[in-house]
C-alpha cells in the first residue's frame, strides 16, 4: 500500500533533483571549450542530410513520429537481418518530454549552465527531436531515491541502472507488479539492440541468458561495449627478440613457440647490466592466471589455483577445470618449465594487484601477464631504455587450433551500465527508440565522443586525438568524457571503451586490444552465466564445496613446482571424487539442461 509520507519524500527529493541539476553546488568547473553550431560528428553517416545547423527535416507521411518498427527486415525469429539508421531523420518533431533517472559520479564539475546545456546534450536534442529532462541523482543517495520514488509509484519514464537497485524480487516481478516495461512487447522499436544481441550471441552464449528472463520477457537493456577485447594478455620482450633475431612477437602463436623464446631468454639475457644474474623470463602469477583467457584457454582451460571455480561445457556435458586431461597437460607444462628455471621460484608471492618483485623493471622478465593499458608506463618506468613490449596472440597448441574455450568471459560484451523504462511512461516506443539510437553506429559514435573541438578534435593526419582540454582537466580525462559524453558505468548504449586512450602514445594501446582478439570466437566449451541453481542444489553445492576447495588448493598448485610429482595426478583426480565432485558436477549439469530447455 502506498503511503502517504512516502509520496511526500518522493516528490521533496524529485524537486529537489530537478533544482539541482542546474548548478554545481558553488564549484566553479573549468569551461569546456566554445563549440560551433551543431553539426554531425565525424563517424561516417548514411547519404543524405549530413547535419549542418538545422534540424534534418521529417518524413512527410508518418505524423510526429519517425520510429523504425515495419521499417526493416527480420530472421524468421523477429531478429533485424541488419543495423538500423536513424540518422539523419528525427525520432519525432514535436519536441516531445522524456524523463531519465540517471547518475553523475563527479557532479561538481557540471558546467554552471547546466547539463541540459551542455553541446553534446543539447545537439543530442536536435538530433532525436526527444527533449530529455535528466534527474541526475548523487551516486550516493541512488539505492534511498529509488526506494522512494519506488514506493510513490511515480517512477520516471527511463531509469539508468535500475536493475541494480530492484530488490523486492525478480525483474519479472517488477513488470508482474506493473512497474517496468516489458521490452519484449516492444522488440520492434529495437532494432540495433537486438541485432547486437542476436550477432554477440552467436560467439558469447552468455548474451541471450543476461537479456532474456524468458522467451517472452526482457525486463531491462544492458549496456554494450564495441569491439570487446580482453584487458590483459601475455607480451614478449620485442627488443629482446630483435637482439636474438627470432623475429616479431606477433609471429609466436604456440606454446612451443613461446617456449622457444623464454629459453632463448634464459639462456642469452641472463647476468646483463640491468639484472646482474639469472632471469625467470615467464611470469605466472599466484594463482596462474587471474581470469579466464589468458594463457592456457588454448587448452581449453583455466588454470587457477585459488578455488575449483571454473566449469566448462564439452558436447553437453559439464567438466571442471583442475580435474581434465587438459589440466593434467598445462601442470605438466608448467611443471616442466618451472623445473627448467623458467619460472621464477618466487612465483607464489606474485600476487594479483600489488606490487609484486618479479624483475618487470630490471629485465628478469622477458614473457610478461599485463595489462593492456600499463604497457607504455613499463616501458617507461624500466631500467633498460630499449624495452619494448609486444602483445602474443592468444596461445594455442597448434597454429590452426580452433580456440573454443575461455575468451567470451574476459572480453565480456556488456559494459556496466543498464536501463529499464516505466510501465506508465506515456510513450514506451519512443522511449525504446531514444535508447536504441545510442546502439545505431552514428548514435554510438556521437554519444560516446560528443561532437568535435571539445573532447577530440583531428590532428594533421587525420587522426582523432583527445583535446589539450580533455587531457588536462581536473576531473582526469575519463571522468570528465563522463559529463560531456555518455558513461559507460551508466548510459545504456553501444560504448566505446577505449576513448581514453586516444593520445599520440595511446593509440598503440588500441592497437594492442585489437592484437589480443581471438577472430570468429564461438565459445563453444563457455560456461552460459544465466544458469541458475535450485536452492537445494545450490545448498549442497555450497557444503559440498567448502571441503573440496581446501583439498583442492592444496593439491592443484603444487604440482607446478614438483612438490607434488604428476606421477601422482591420477591420485589427485580420485581425491576430487573422493571430496563429492561428482555430486556437484551432477547439480551443474541438472542446472545446464535446464537453461537449455529454456530455448531462448
Amino acid at each position: 500500500m502506498k503511503k502517504p509520507v512516502a509520496l511526500i519524500l518522493a516528490l521533496m527529493l524529485v524537486l529537489a533533483l530537478f533544482a539541482g541539476c542546474g548548478g554545481n553546488g558553488g564549484t566553479t568547473p573549468t569551461a569546456a571549450p566554445a563549440t560551433q553550431a551543431p553539426q554531425a560528428p565525424a563517424t561516417q553517416a548514411p547519404s543524405g542530410n549530413q547535419g549542418g545547423n538545422e534540424t534534418p527535416a521529417p518524413t512527410e507521411d508518418e505524423g510526429p513520429y519517425h520510429l523504425a518498427a515495419g521499417k526493416y527486415e527480420k530472421d524468421e525469429n523477429g531478429f533485424p537481418l541488419e543495423k538500423y539508421e536513424y540518422y539523419p531523420t528525427p525520432l519525432c518533431d514535436n519536441d516531445e518530454t522524456l524523463t531519465d533517472w540517471t547518475v553523475c559520479y563527479t557532479p561538481q564539475y557540471i558546467p554552471e549552465e547546466g547539463w541540459e546545456n551542455i553541446p553534446t546534450w543539447k545537439m543530442l536534442r536536435e538530433y532525436t527531436g526527444v527533449h530529455v529532462e535528466y534527474m541526475l541523482v548523487d551516486s550516493a543517495n541512488r539505492s534511498e531515491n529509488f526506494s522512494v520514488l519506488l514506493a510513490s509509484d511515480e517512477l520516471p519514464d527511463m531509469m539508468d541502472g535500475a536493475p541494480s537497485f530492484y530488490k523486492q524480487g525478480t525483474l519479472k516481478n517488477a513488470i508482474e507488479d506493473g512497474y517496468f516495461a516489458n521490452f519484449y512487447d516492444y522488440r520492434d522499436y529495437l532494432p540495433n539492440y537486438m541485432w547486437e544481441i542476436k550477432n554477440r550471441a552467436q560467439y558469447n552464449k552468455n548474451v541471450m541468458g543476461k537479456v532474456f528472463y524468458d522467451k517472452t520477457t526482457i525486463p531491462a537493456l544492458y549496456g554494450l561495449v564495441c569491439d570487446p577485447t580482453s584487458a590483459m594478455g601475455y607480451f614478449l620482450r620485442q627488443d629482446w627478440l630483435d637482439t636474438l633475431g627470432m623475429g616479431k612477437a606477433e609471429d609466436y602463436k604456440t606454446y612451443d613457440q613461446v617456449h622457444e623464446a623464454v629459453t632463448a631468454f634464459k639462456v642469452n639475457m641472463s647476468n646483463n647490466q640491468y639484472n646482474n644474474g639469472e632471469i625467470y623470463p615467464f611470469f605466472i602469477m599466484s594463482v596462474v592466471e587471474t581470469y579466464q583467457g589468458q594463457f592456457f584457454s588454448g587448452m581449453d582451460i583455466t588454470v587457477y589455483t585459488a578455488s575449483m571455480m571454473y566449469p566448462r561445457i564439452i558436447n553437453g556435458k559439464v567438466e571442471f577445470c583442475g580435474s581434465t586431461e587438459d589440466d593434467r597437460e598445462a601442470m605438466t607444462l608448467l611443471s616442466t618449465w618451472y623445473s627448467e628455471g623458467l619460472i621464477s621460484p618466487n612465483f607464489h608471492s606474485f600476487e594479483s594487484g600489488t606490487d609484486y618483485d618479479a624483475g618487470q623493471h630490471t629485465d628478469g622478465v622477458g614473457c610478461n601477464l599485463m595489462t593492456v593499458s600499463s604497457i607504455v608506463e613499463s616501458e617507461k618506468q624500466s631500467q633498460n631504455p630499449d624495452c619494448s613490449w609486444q602483445p602474443i596472440p592468444r596461445t594455442k597448441r597448434t597454429e590452426d587450433q580452433v580456440i573454443k574455450y575461455g575468451y567470451a568471459k574476459a572480453a565480456d560484451d556488456f559494459s556496466y551500465a543498464s536501463c529499464c523504462v516505466s510501465a506508465k511512461c506515456t510513450n514506451i516506443p519512443l522511449a525504446c527508440s531514444w535508447i536504441d539510437w545510442g546502439f545505431s553506429d552514428f548514435g554510438s559514435d556521437f554519444t560516446s565522443w560528443g561532437p568535435e573541438g571539445i573532447l577530440w578534435e583531428y590532428n594533421d593526419q587525420g587522426e582523432r586525438r583527445l583535446t589539450e582540454w580533455c587531457l588536462t582537466h581536473e576531473a582526469s580525462s575519463s571522468w570528465i568524457m563522463c559529463i560531456y559524453a555518455y558513461s559507460g558505468l551508466s548510459n545504456c548504449c553501444l560504448f566505446y571503451n577505449y576513448r581514453s586512450n586516444y593520445t599520440d602514445d595511446g593509440v598503440r594501446i588500441v592497437a594492442t586490444y585489437e592484437a589480443l582478439k581471438i577472430p570468429d570466437y564461438k565459445g563453444e566449451y563457455d560456461w552460459p552465466s544465466a544458469v541458475n541453481f535450485e536452492d537445494e542444489e545450490r545448498e549442497e553445492n555450497t557444503a559440498i564445496f567448502a571441503d573440496l576447495n581446501t583439498y583442492f588448493t592444496e593439491n592443484y598448485g603444487a604440482f607446478i613446482d614438483g612438490s607434488k610429482p604428476m606421477s601422482e595426478w591420477d591420485s589427485y583426480v580420485q581425491g576430487l571424487y573422493d571430496f563429492g565432485l561428482s555430486d556437484v558436477t551432477a547439480n551443474y549439469q541438472a542446472a545446464y539442461d535446464r537453461l537449455q530447455a529454456r530455448d531462448l
